[in-house]
């Protein structure tokens, strides 16, 4: 799991005998830490995207608003379409 591999890295970091390891701790941390952030930016669009997607597939939306309904529609499409490949 992520969390225990960056508690263990951060425990390696701290330990005295550290040294001889030090840069390449240092790299796993930052790779760790930059996958963290990646996977938590991600969650957040998930989220978001979720609640458009419940917007624009109301018909009252799509009724007020179709040319924006049309676009969300074709991008929502080809998101999916990237996201198979």
């Amino acid at each position: 799991n992520l969390e225990d591999s960056l508690v263990n890295i951060a425990t390696i970091a701290g330990s005295r005998f550290v040294g001889p390891i030090r840069d390449e701790v240092e790299d796993w941390q930052k790779k760790l830490m930059t996958f963290q952030e990646t996977l938590d930016e991600w969650m957040s669009v998930q989220r978001n995207w979720m609640y458009l997607e419940s917007i624009f597939a109301s018909g009252d939306i799509k009724k007020q608003l179709p040319t924006e309904s049309s676009k969300f529609a074709e991008v929502d499409s080809g998101w999916k379409k990237i996201m198979k490949e």
